[in-house]
């Protein structure tokens, strides 16, 4: 019986992106494969390919002491494995590489696909981490966010701090990324599904059903991929139709009323059509209570309201394909995903009833409160009912339910006096995919992938007090539509291989995001139509048989226009302090004037890579990365033009080494880099009033690092895992308009990210095996907002998951009981703050503690 330590040695990435072959080395040229001749070599990984062992060792990472020294170091490091491991590998033979594969108590190679041969991930000159979705769910994960767990410099979060959504993917490689939701904001690092590029944060927390493997790939990738790669990019591959029938049925209880049900099948049809489809529901109750207090007596008791954080979904997804012959092949793919869920697990952490060090006696103690969100409430709303110190009254008086204090801030994560009647996130969603392989000959190929996918998302968020300070609703409807074509191949007796492609995408849509404040709500409303155009290539040549040289850019053309329509509601107050001096015609107007940019750009990379031996790699690389302007849309003050902000760009240099030594028990893969990155679009708050939010270009930064991961096969049952990051990050120039502190890091980018885990695995006698799985994973502190406020920073932190499955010796029933979060570690995962006119702050914890019992039926 295959244990299942063994099964997941091996993994086939069946990668849409055919173009990542020319990383490798030509089979005529590379040293593995030219000691025993490239056929019998390739032709063993093209079986595994096409339907062969679906294993693969998971790799995490480890890292060293915390000095940027490493960096420098990092070139003797690797000359101290290459001397050390010498005389082991002049021993390796070309077929050793594709026959550990399959051998017990080795570590098996991580093989991926390009589009007419497979190749060792080993060879690939990029920093990747690769996870399968039997990892994924082995984790107890139900959606791609846990990749976070266990790869280097990466956060993956699902909710921002300011939506409320429960669906909104917040996710930085290396320092870079985007924590905003809004759509004339583009994220900083790109997500594909089956190579289709997903525009939105919003629909970008992809789950876990019928998937295969999710790839990072880290620093700028825009040869390769498409559009906004300047920090990275996840590449999510879902399974494919394949000729034999199987099929599973899955059912998975827990804490929280956890109820999932998950169910797939595929089906040949005819000899050269074949069918996969499934289906899952995901059910899960909140895990943050909503309290209430009585107006009258200030007691505090349950609000008997749903709670904040469940998980409500329903998805499926049906694929086709067709070989037309041996060389065509057509994939045709269909998704869907609905969610009808409360609003994330918001709870309130901080208050400021009034302008700090303002005497009562002041001329200026009125007007500076009443330009506040929470002094407003006080001194008028609230002001006849004990809250006005001008009238006698006390804003800080804890023992009076109607005055805004920290008598709300309830010091617990897990209870919130959030409204119910604020508090929703629905999401729907539905994809197609068509992707055209031909192989038109032994040297040539062309690819088309064709993509379509509409999304709609309503959410609302409240600001954890029972009064009307800050309450926002959003509404979005966005679809796109993207066709790439690719032509790839071979020259010079293989020792060129090259790709070129162009690039389409166009995207609409229409976002409603109004605003009510204490005093008067806004409606912030626009229509965004964006237009990107891209041609790209990318060749690598086989200098001699141990070196390559890549070369590759991008070319992008991309115009993005904006129809805003931002006008106020009177809330009962009047407009007049608004209306006052605005340069609009109707003095509700706060701006509508229709607005445009563009962006050309041209992104180069190029890289070296040697190989010093069969098991040990080497490559230096130079790249570029874009991202593309955009509109500030929460505009709350009037102005006749809609404010924009540039591009930002990112230039990295990597330094890295793939190397697997003593006899393939030993994988450990390097990487350092240094990256300078320019005009950094962040979000900070106009210090004349600073309830508008600003996107601005805030300066430039330094961001430097080195990323480790290692996997250690002592022994056939036992597999441990090591890893992590260290990254440096600081601000080299501040903008003007930017309110950040001359000390500043990074927002979402802990200096350290380690973890570790082990798989041991063991027989019960003739009835099956048990595999013991444990997991750890710590952050360093970490700032959830460019200016690095404090109160939505989260300290050093640790999560442990832990895991025990049950297979029979059939291998048809598989049990697994494990928990997440197994310490009940409270952390923080997003926020906002704006005490000084908002008046508030509030964050998002991850859920606490979980048991989970799963049930798999496999046929």
């Amino acid at each position: 019986m295959a244990h299942p330590s063994e099964m997941n040695q091996i993994h086939i990435v069946n990668i849409d992106y055919s173009f990542l072959e020319i990383f490798t080395h030509p089979e005529s040229c590379n040293p593995i494969i030219a000691a025993n001749g490239a056929d019998s070599t390739t032709s063993r990984l093209d079986k595994r390919a096409k339907g062969g062992g679906t294993r693969m060792s998971f790799i995490t990472e480890y890292v060293a002491k915390p000095s940027f020294k490493l960096l420098l170091l990092s070139t003797a490091f690797l000359g101290a494995l290459v001397a050390a491991s010498s005389a082991r590998s002049q021993d390796v033979k070309a077929s050793d590489a594709a026959e550990v594969a399959g051998s017990d108590g080795l570590i098996g190679e991580i093989v991926v696909t390009a589009r007419r041969r497979a190749e060792s991930l080993q060879n690939t000159p990029v920093a990747v981490s690769a996870i399968t979705g039997e990892m994924l769910n082995q984790r107890g994960a139900i959606d791609i966010s846990a990749i976070a767990q266990s790869v280097p410099s990466v956060t993956f979060n699902t909710t921002t701090g300011n939506s409320g959504a429960s669906n909104a993917a917040v996710v930085f490689i290396r320092g870079v990324g985007q924590d905003d939701f809004f759509p004339t904001i583009d994220p900083g690092v790109g997500i594909y599904l089956d190579g289709i590029y997903v525009s939105r944060t919003l629909g970008s927390v992809l789950d876990t059903v019928d998937l295969e493997q999710v790839e990072v790939l880290r620093g700028p990738q825009g040869t390769l991929f498409g559009k906004n790669t300047i920090g990275g990019a996840v590449q999510i591959t879902t399974k494919k139709p394949s000729d034999v029938t199987e099929g599973y049925l899955e059912t998975t209880t827990g804490r929280f009323s956890r109820i999932d049900v998950k169910g797939g099948i595929n089906l040949p049809f005819t000899n050269n059509l074949s069918g996969r489809f499934s289906v899952a529901t995901l059910n899960r109750d909140g895990y943050v209570t909503i309290l209430q207090k009585d107006q009258t007596t200030g007691v505090v008791s349950n609000a008997n309201a749903p709670k904040l954080g469940d998980i409500s979904s329903i998805a499926g997804r049906g694929a086709l394909r067709w070989k037309a012959t041996d060389d065509l092949t057509d994939d045709l793919s269909f998704d869907y995903t609905r969610k009808r869920e409360q609003s994330s697990g918001s709870t309130l952490l901080a208050t400021q009833p009034l302008v700090p060090g303002i005497p009562a006696s002041a001329p200026n103690f009125f007007p500076a409160n009443a330009a506040t969100i929470g002094g407003f409430y006080n001194l008028i709303v609230a002001g006849a009912l004990g809250c006005n110190p001008l009238a006698g009254g006390n804003a800080f008086n804890q023992s009076n339910p109607h005055c805004f204090n920290n008598q709300y801030v309830t010091g617990n994560p897990y209870t919130t006096f959030y409204d119910p009647k604020h508090s929703r996130s629905d999401f729907d969603l539905w994809g197609l995919t068509n992707v055209i392989d031909w192989d038109a000959s032994p040297a040539f190929g062309v690819k088309s992938i064709t993509g379509y996918r509409r999304t709609i998302s309503h959410f609302m968020r409240d600001d954890g007090t029972p009064f009307q300070l800050l309450e926002l609703q959003t509404d979005q409807a966005a679809r796109q539509f993207s066709q790439e074509i690719q032509f790839s191949g071979k020259a010079l007796n293989h020792r060129l291989n090259w790709i070129v492609g162009l690039y389409y995408f166009n995207e609409k849509v229409n976002f409603d995001n109004p605003a009510c404040f204490s005093f008067v709500c806004t409606a912030v409303k626009t229509k965004l139509n964006t237009d990107s155009y891209a041609a790209f290539t990318q060749w690598t040549f086989a200098i001699d048989p141990s070196t390559n040289i890549t070369a590759g850019v991008r070319y992008t053309d991309e115009t993005k226009r904006n129809d805003p329509d931002n006008f106020y509601i009177d809330g009962g107050f009047g407009l007049p302090p608004f209306a006052a001096n605005n340069p609009n015609p109707n003095p509700a107007t706060i701006i509508d004037n229709p607005a445009k940019i563009n962006l050309h750009n041209v992104s180069p990379m190029v890289s070296l890579d040697h190989r010093w031996s069969p098991e040990i790699m080497t490559y230096a690389s130079i790249s570029q990365g874009v991202k593309g302007g955009g509109f500030q849309q929460r505009v709350i003050l009037p102005r006749l033009q809609q404010p924009t902000f540039g591009p930002e760009k990112l230039t990295s240099y990597e330094v890295g080494a793939k190397t697997d030594v003593f006899d393939h028990h030993l994988r450990l893969n390097v990487a350092a880099f240094w990256a300078d990155y320019k005009q950094l679009q962040i979000t900070v708050f106009d210090p004349n009033f600073s309830i508008e939010p600003l996107q601005v270009n805030g300066g430039t930064a330094r961001i430097r690092g080195i990323e480790a991961e290692s996997t250690i096969k002592p022994f056939e049952k036992l597999t441990l895992t090591f890893g992590g990051s260290y990254l440096d990050t600081e601000y080299t120039r501040i903008a003007s308009n930017a309110a950040i502190p001359a000390n500043a890091v990074l927002p979402f980018t802990p200096k350290w990210s380690i973890s570790s885990g082990f798989n041991y695995v063991f027989e019960v006698g003739n009835a099956g095996s048990v595999t013991l799985r444990g997991d750890w994973n710590y952050r360093s502190r970490v700032y959830y907002s460019a200016a690095n406020d404090p109160i939505i920073s989260q300290s050093g932190y640790h999560v442990v998951n832990a895991s025990v499955a049950f297979l029979t010796m059939s291998e048809d029933w598989r049990l697994t009981v494990g928990v997440t979060n197994l310490t009940n570690k409270a952390y923080l995962v997003s926020g906002f703050a704006d005490l000084r006119n908002s008046s508030f702050a509030d964050g998002v914890y991850a859920r606490p503690r979980e048991w989970y019992a799963t049930l798999r039926y496999s046929f």
